[in-house]
């Protein structure tokens, strides 16, 4: 397989000349038509599954279906891009000619994903990064293909168990959800919700918090004590007045784990999340 420098070289060389510039170019003049005319040299390169040379007939009908994929799919790219069109093209007015290049090449490498996404409410926030990326002067490539390539593997309910995380975090309580909402709108079973999370944390997006109950055990145990001590001394003394309450002493000597937004998590939102 290509690997990720090799496609950002071919960027050059995709015909589509300074591929920022054609893009938002095409927000502005029908983007629909547009966008179908630019997918025709991309998607001649894409490879077709080695099982159709052993179908006759179905190299043609994949290449069709991909086709008509890549043509929808970019003319959402196309139209998301139109939206942020005013911030995008400020943005990139600020760059060096070295940072358009690198936006330039990210940007071939976003229309390619984007082209190839069967999840197309995805392509929306592949946009929000790119503008995310024109309003930044350092760039590191290697580490935005990471956030992209790791939005590649997520789906929709994925996005949204993270954003339920990043609401509950840092907004407002009349902002925030509930997981109950996302399992309603997405038809899960608590036994899937919890499958997202493990997703999640695979992918470095959640992570682990485990509280320990040993602490509080002791503190309540030593309390305990404290009040049979003080009520013997009270019956030794033999006072008359009403001698100490006590009490059973509940320990649940166990710990508990629970997810949490790490700090990868919170950058990956922000990314993604137009602001």
């Amino acid at each position: 397989m290509q690997d990720k420098d090799d496609k950002l070289k071919d960027a050059s060389k995709s015909g589509f000349g300074l591929l920022s510039d054609s893009v938002l170019n095409a927000s502005t003049n029908a983007a629909s038509e547009i966008a179908k005319e630019s997918v025709s040299d991309m998607v001649g390169e894409m490879a077709i599954d080695t099982v159709s040379s052993f179908i006759p007939g179905i190299s043609g009908a994949i290449s069709s279906y991909k086709i008509k994929r890549a043509e929808k799919n970019l003319t959402i790219l196309i139209n998301e891009v139109s939206k942020r069109q005013e911030r995008i093209t400020a943005n990139l007015s600020k760059q060096t000619e070295e940072n358009k290049d690198k936006l330039d090449q990210l940007l071939q490498y976003i229309i390619e994903l984007a082209a190839d996404e069967y999840q197309e409410q995805k392509i929306e926030y592949m946009v929000n990064g790119y503008l995310y990326l024109t309003d930044h002067n350092k760039i590191t490539s290697d580490f935005v293909m990471h956030y992209y390539d790791t939005l590649k593997q997520l789906r929709m309910v994925d996005i949204s168990v993270l954003r339920l995380y990043y609401k509950n975090a840092f907004l407002m309580p009349t902002e925030r959800e509930n997981f109950r909402d996302i399992m309603e709108k997405h038809g899960l079973s608590y036994e899937q919700y919890r499958s997202v999370q493990e997703t999640l944390r695979r992918h470095g997006l959640l992570e682990l918090e485990v509280k320990d109950e040993t602490e509080n055990d002791m503190t309540k145990l030593e309390e305990g004590i404290n009040k049979v001590v003080a009520f013997l001394e009270h019956l030794n003394k033999g006072k008359n007045s009403r001698p100490p309450q006590i009490g059973k002493v509940k320990i649940k000597q166990k710990t508990r784990e629970s997810f949490k937004l790490n700090k990868f998590g919170k950058e990956f939102n922000d990314f993604f999340h137009e602001g």
